[in-house]
């Protein structure tokens, strides 16, 4: 009598044994990238790139010695290092998180496979003397199952921790769920600022008006002396550090500063550099007496406020945000969350109508806020499923409406400022993102080191091309005119490309780059570099140099235009540059 399983067809030994083949490779792929995640997410833990002893001991040298040069290009070069190592481990989890899945559905699979061909089991009630083997190797083979799963859920919970998402709570009450603005609100005339005439005659957010990097009507120096004071109208003491860029409406100049025990609001005289007033960010419900842990080269006053003429909106790396009038009275003050992130939040404000718009993307949750000047009330919230984000925002009028336009990895998105709909959305961005978005001609341009760069339709979010062969920014953003996209870099490269094709039209190495944005005034570019000169060349289509002026200080700012005069933060002073 035959005892042993019966004999299958040819068919069902095929299938049985391809499925056991997939079956043992698909399961040691399996347990060896969820090995090398978890190693990944332990070694993100325990051993922190972007907190290296080195690169402390070296960032508190600096402080003491901040003139030397050789000292500040090794803190640079480590700094990157360490982003680079950052950022490649984060690249490592998410695609073993890819790879898992695929390998879990090729060894479910694999499963299949074997029991489609499987030979039936003996009857072990009527062989005792089988038992024991064939439930020893059921045992293993379940221990296996077991261990493997454990070892793969283990590696997806390092996956999913990598890519958090949790949206940041709104202590505000006025949040409403629909996202949709009040009826008064809705039925506002859409105009936009950033082209009225009014705007551009000030500069009332960080880049000018819209944030777009641009002012048509200034008619900026191209001679001055820092360190002689030849071409200065006047140079002013900023009593707490900060990167933020100055903001000018009228007469007046705003510039925020920062440090762990102090968060203070600026104003000065356009005309003559004196403090008019000093404003507090101190005393906010809910906001915690430990500001957060950030870097020294972002510190807690990175972003610039924005102004309309009547209040200043500010907000600083805790996590605060405060209104004022122009005479430095508080109107509101909110704590939305610390932001969680690298180094510090960097992304500045801008206003249209009564609205003042906030990116706030961090680990913890990213999302578009809309609140409103006058109160600080929350319009509409717009979570965005983006990682952190140091870049800002622009407005574009497209289609008959206003949209704002934010970068962040993985994506580009547009919203429409009334409301906070998302008009569109691609996925071409990645890394840390610190270049903030370019406009010109109906086309958005994103570019951005460890990504790409990459032309969009303003109207639908189509793109028109998209290349990483070029030299990309990695902190200044991108400035466009109609035929040309110009990409700064911190290293000292600058490119000009066909905003048509995404060809490289030149490019030009200087000898030290910057960390600010390049600003289009006329037909001239304004580049200040970190060592304070400013590089002016002509935007065209032929690299062309008209002058190199020195700020006789680092600065990391982006300047100001308004008229004759251009307004520049350095390392510890406001300037005023230009004579009437």
């Amino acid at each position: 009598m035959t005892i042993g399983p019966a004999a299958p067809d040819s068919a069902s030994s095929l299938a049985n044994r391809l499925g056991r083949r997939l079956a043992v490779v698909s399961g040691i792929f399996l347990m060896i990238v969820s090995s090398i995640m978890l190693l990944n997410g332990y070694l993100l833990r325990a051993v922190d790139p972007l907190d290296s002893p080195a690169l402390r001991t070296l960032s508190a040298q600096l402080a003491q010695d901040a003139d030397n040069a050789e000292l500040r290009q090794q803190v640079r070069e480590l700094d990157l290092l360490a982003r680079r190592a950052f950022f490649v481990r984060q690249w490592q989890i998410r695609t073993g998180g890819i790879l898992l899945a695929v390998a879990g559905l090729v060894f479910i699979v694999s499963l299949y496979l074997m029991t489609a061909g499987n030979r039936r089991l003996p009857d072990l009630k009527r062989c005792p003397g089988l038992a024991a083997p064939w439930s020893g190797a059921a045992r293993a083979r379940r221990m296996i199952t077991v261990g493997g799963v454990l070892l793969m859920m283990a590696a997806w919970g390092v996956y999913l921790i990598a890519g958090r998402e949790a949206l940041v709570s709104d202590p505000s009450p006025a949040v409403t769920e629909t996202g949709v603005l009040p009826p008064s609100v809705a039925a506002a005339p859409v105009e936009a600022p950033a082209g009225s005439a009014a705007f551009r005659r000030h500069w009332p957010a960080f880049r000018g008006p819209g944030g777009l990097g641009w002012a048509p009507d200034a008619e900026p120096p191209i001679a001055w002396d820092g360190r002689t004071g030849e071409g200065v109208r006047w140079k002013a003491e900023v009593p707490r550090r900060g990167f933020n860029s100055p903001v000018v409406w009228g007469a007046r100049v705003f510039l925020t500063g920062a440090d762990e025990q102090t968060r203070e609001v600026y104003c000065y005289d356009a005309d003559t550099g004196a403090l008019l007033w000093t404003a507090g960010a101190d005393d906010v419900p809910g906001a915690p007496g430990q500001p957060p842990k950030v870097t020294a080269d972002t510190g807690y006053a990175a972003p610039s406020v924005a102004v309309d003429g009547q209040r200043v909106i500010a907000i600083f790396g805790t996590g605060v945000i405060l209104g004022l009038d122009f005479e430095g009275r508080r109107l509101w003050a909110r704590y939305l969350g610390t932001p969680d992130n690298l180094y510090g939040h960097a992304s500045s404000l801008l206003i249209w109508h009564d609205t003042v718009f906030v990116q706030f993307d961090h680990f913890g949750g990213a999302q578009l806020m809309a609140l409103e000047v006058e109160t600080g009330r929350t319009r509409w919230t717009r979570p965005r499923a983006a990682d952190t984000s140091w870049a800002s925002p622009i407005l574009v009028e497209s289609a008959g409406r206003m949209n704002l336009i934010l970068a962040a990895a993985p994506m580009v998105a547009a919203y429409d400022a009334l409301t906070g709909e998302e008009r569109w959305s691609r996925d071409v961005l990645s890394g840390e993102i610190g270049s903030s978005p370019a406009y010109a001609g109906g086309r958005v341009f994103v570019a951005n080191q460890y990504a790409q760069a990459v032309a969009l339709n303003a109207d639908t979010g189509l793109t028109y091309w998209a290349t990483p062969e070029m030299e990309l920014p990695d902190a200044g953003s991108p400035v466009a005119t109609d035929r040309y996209l110009f990409l700064p870099t911190s290293y000292g490269v600058f490119s000009c490309v066909d905003a048509t094709d995404g060809t490289v039209v030149w490019e030009h190495e200087f000898a030290a780059g910057g960390y600010g944005s390049p600003i289009l005034a006329g037909d001239r570019l304004y580049w200040v570099t970190e060592e304070g000169q400013t590089r002016i060349f002509k935007a065209a289509g032929t690299f062309e140099l008209i002058a190199e002026p020195a700020l006789g200080e680092p600065s990391v700012c982006t300047p100001a235009f308004v008229g004759r005069r251009l307004y520049i933060r350095g390392d510890q002073h406001l300037f005023c540059i230009g004579s009437e």
